[in-house]
């Protein structure tokens, strides 16, 4: 995949892909937001939020895992370093789609989510917190949002940039004999 246009098919491909693996993760992580406040005894949420959780982690390795396996079947030539390559675009571009979904969940379907953070926290440590601290926590609820956006981005980015790295190095998979092998035949046709 060394062609002057392996760039760009590579952002084409995480761009789409990115969009299906960001709302799949934005999706396990509404579903388990509802259940939480659906009403559900505390051990049946836990357990329910549990196997979100499981079915979110191990369905991000897979998809990705699933996604440069096939940029190599697709394309000729592609080794290690391209499915890297694009395993980290990938991760960029979907936790950007999660970050957004996350987003657009704080600030329209469930906007009341930072203030309950928020007056949970006051009534825990309510007592201990003096006016200073108030203030600063005032500050931090107005910029949640953005707060929330850009950690969100961060994190996930990183996390993909980590998986991206462990996939490729399996991926394409390496016949670590096909040098000896294809000594041998040159050898054999002299």
């Amino acid at each position: 995949m060394n062609n002057p246009d392996s760039k760009k098919i590579l952002w084409n491909k995480a761009a789409k892909n990115g969009l299906v693996l960001g709302l799949f993760t934005a999706a396990c992580r509404i579903l388990s937001q509802f259940i939480a406040g659906s009403g559900i005894p505390s051990a049946g949420t836990a357990v329910l939020n549990g196997i979100i959780w499981l079915l979110q982690f191990g369905g991000c390795i897979w998809i990705m895992k699933f996604l440069m396996e096939r940029l190599t079947r697709e394309f000729d030539g592609v080794d290690n370093r391209d499915t890297a390559r694009y395993g980290r675009l990938l991760a960029l571009t979907s936790s950007l789609i999660f970050a957004a979904a996350m987003l657009s969940d704080i600030l329209f379907i469930s906007p009341e989510t930072a203030s309950q953070q928020m007056d949970l926290y006051y009534q825990l440590y309510g007592s201990q917190i003096d006016e200073n601290t108030r203030s600063a926590l005032k500050a931090i609820e107005d910029n949640y949002p953005r707060i929330l956006f850009f950690s969100t981005w961060i994190y996930s980015w990183i996390y993909g940039v980590i998986l991206a790295s462990i996939l490729s190095l399996s991926i394409p998979k390496k016949d670590p004999f096909a040098r000896f092998m294809n000594q041998n035949t040159s050898n054999d046709h002299e």
